[in-house]
């Protein structure tokens, strides 16, 4: 029997609030050396070490409660099931397992973002955390009826926080949709879209003020 190490770890980086997809070789991790995965944005979400290649630490820096948290897995554990991840007041802040999983979950976070910005105590990070929550329960809308897609020919999009903005990318071909999010004009723009097709390695904008000034144009 051929055993694969290959997982998906998905994390919230927790100084940025980007949701971080990494590919994980259990069986590449070099022993008795600090394996780091960084956001985007330089910080390290997560690092994993192991001595033996029984058993692995893992340590988060917790998006959650701004903590750094350390659990113990052995290998079985990570090769033979998905496994949640979750911070001392029960938020789920990270998942090791399968790709498809993982995806799942992205949609299932966006919900709850809002709620766990005010809990971590992010929420001054952002410019307005009312627009971007409303923003966010319209994309994941968008999103679960099939209507984000890219022309590529692809429909696997990750979606990506920042304090003013959504950023939507396409894991096939790199294209980034990016929606700002600071005012009730961003929000009424967004929420006027029955769908949004993204441009095959190009980026597109959603904004309040382009639209305002086509509008004006088409006049």
């Amino acid at each position: 029997m051929v055993i694969h190490g290959h997982k998906t770890l998905l994390v919230r980086c927790h100084i940025c609030g980007r949701m971080r997809i990494y590919n994980l070789n259990i069986f590449g991790i070099p022993k008795e050396e600090e394996t780091e995965y960084k956001c985007i944005c330089g910080e390290t979400n997560i690092s994993i070490k192991t001595m033996d290649y029984k058993t692995y630490w893992l340590k988060l820096n917790c998006f959650a409660c701004n903590n750094k948290h350390i659990y113990r897995y052995t290998l079985k554990e990570l090769l033979e099931k998905d496994n949640f991840i979750f911070c001392a007041n029960k938020l789920r802040v990270c998942f090791i397992g399968e790709e498809e999983k993982a995806k799942e979950l992205i949609d299932e976070d966006i919900v709850d973002f809002e709620e766990l910005l005010k809990n971590s105590g992010f929420d001054n990070y952002f410019e307005n955390l009312k627009i971007l929550g409303e923003c966010l329960k319209k994309l994941n809308k968008l999103n679960k009826e099939g209507n984000i897609s890219c022309d590529c020919g692809s429909n696997s999009v990750v979606i990506e926080v920042f304090s003013d903005r959504v950023e939507l990318k396409c894991l096939n071909c790199n294209s980034i949709q990016i929606i700002y999010a600071e005012t009730e004009e961003d929000l009424e723009v967004l929420m006027r879209k029955e769908k949004i097709l993204m441009q095959k390695h190009n980026i597109a904008y959603i904004d309040s003020i382009i639209e305002k000034n086509k509008n004006t144009k088409e006049k």
